[in-house]
């Protein structure tokens, strides 16, 4: 008995045409209006040689297509919506075929090609291929109206709209309601690992918390969301208690350390979203470059990080003076001391001497000595917060600098 095929088995085309094969009992190939190879089944010892060098080539040879419309078989594929015989054709390595075009209404997307090596299909196999071709239309339309949106939403990250209308409009081109108000929630762990399944993951944690996802783009090793929020003008809740909890349902569902999560600003004009890309990007950049700040999820929560590169870019185009931290590094170089280091712990813990010294496990009056001589060598007042404020970002941006 022949297997039927069952639109609700179909993922995408690769899933389609290995069902064909199976239906049809022959080798198969799904192709686009320019002969451009989008799917195939499985290696099969009777291929043709026009079939092993489209799939080589990922599209069908020169030398084939111009056999195939100088022969009228392509016009005849143009012409009807049932299959039709092709007659084999030695000269470029053609076997018998079987095709059919692939429509939506009366555009030709594409074509199923289906190799004879049995003779002819049975009238039953005949309508699994009609109704195939359907199917492939569906997934093909798909596919296009997903190219065309990451198109979009590519043009939208990078800041490529010259104006809010121009953007809206082609939003509404691609069938895309952008929200009144969004952000950019991107989802990244270092080098490539499978990242199938964080899409699924992101939609079932959005749909807990009331977040619509607009659009996503997947990279080898990021996700990159455009999600809506209900925030309003009269909102009282501010936005980053629901993306909060929602980054924290996502670490529930993609159970690894490894993977960090952060947010761009929440915008209200499409020309913005690529303001709210960018910080989502710093602030996972600052995941990686400074441990310390893999806890904040929200860029406008990031404080005085915010600012990092600009004081760093301020401090390499006007060199104003030598740091202590100058002075501190070149004596502990001298003497092998730890000056600068037990310095930065000083700052990160509030100034606080007996939580530094434990940090350090060192004795209480061990860090006092070294902090007296951080004060001599450094020539730094350690109770003027101006100094201490002023010192503490410089550190920062050193350990900025040593993680580039």
């Amino acid at each position: 008995m022949i297997p039927k095929i069952n639109e609700m088995d179909i993922d995408n085309l690769q899933t389609l045409v290995e069902k064909i094969s199976e239906v049809m009992e022959t080798p198969v190939t799904i192709e686009d209006a320019e002969h451009r190879l989008l799917a195939y089944s499985s290696h099969d010892p009777n291929s043709d040689p026009a079939r092993i060098a489209t799939i080589v080539g990922r599209k069908v040879p020169e030398d084939v297509v111009r056999a195939l419309y100088e022969s009228g078989a392509m016009q005849q594929l143009l012409d009807t919506w049932e299959p039709v015989h092709v007659e084999g054709m030695s000269q470029v390595g053609l076997n018998n075929r079987m095709a059919i075009a692939i429509r939506h209404y009366d555009e030709v997307l594409g074509y199923i090609w289906l190799l004879e090596n049995k003779g002819s299909f049975t009238s039953e196999q005949i309508q699994q291929l009609k109704y195939s071709a359907t199917l492939a239309a569906s997934k093909m339309i798909q596919m296009q109206k997903r190219k065309q949106s990451i198109d979009f939403f590519n043009r939208l990250l990078k800041g490529r709209f010259t104006s809010e209308q121009d953007a809206l409009a082609q939003a509404r081109e691609v069938g895309i309601q952008m929200p009144a108000y969004s952000y950019i929630l991107m989802i990244e762990q270092d080098g490539n690992h499978d990242n199938n399944d964080w899409l699924d993951k992101a939609m079932q944690a959005a749909t807990e918390y009331a977040v619509r996802i607009v659009l996503h783009l997947r990279e080898s090793h990021r996700l990159i969301l455009l999600c809506s929020t209900a925030k309003t003008a009269s909102s009282v809740a501010p936005v980053e208690h629901t993306i909060v909890p929602l980054v924290n349902r996502l670490s529930t569902l993609l159970p690894s350390s490894r993977i960090e999560y952060g947010a761009g600003s929440v915008v209200s004009s499409v020309l913005a979203i690529s303001r709210s890309y960018t910080e989502a990007q710093y602030l996972l950049m600052l995941h990686h470059r400074l441990p310390e700040t893999t806890s904040i999820l929200y860029y406008p929560q990031a404080g005085f990080y915010r600012y990092l590169y600009a004081m760093k870019q301020e401090a390499v185009q006007f060199p104003a003076y030598t740091s202590p931290l100058d002075k501190l590094a070149a004596y502990d170089q001298e003497h092998h001391s730890h000056l600068l280091h037990t310095l930065a712990v000083f700052l990160d813990h509030n100034s606080d001497a007996k939580l530094a010294a434990g940090q350090l496990h060192v004795h209480t009056n061990t860090l006092n000595y070294r902090l007296k001589r951080i004060a001599e060598v450094g020539q730094i007042d350690l109770n003027d917060m101006a100094q201490k404020v002023t010192l503490y970002l410089e550190i920062k941006l050193l350990l900025l600098e040593e993680s580039e």
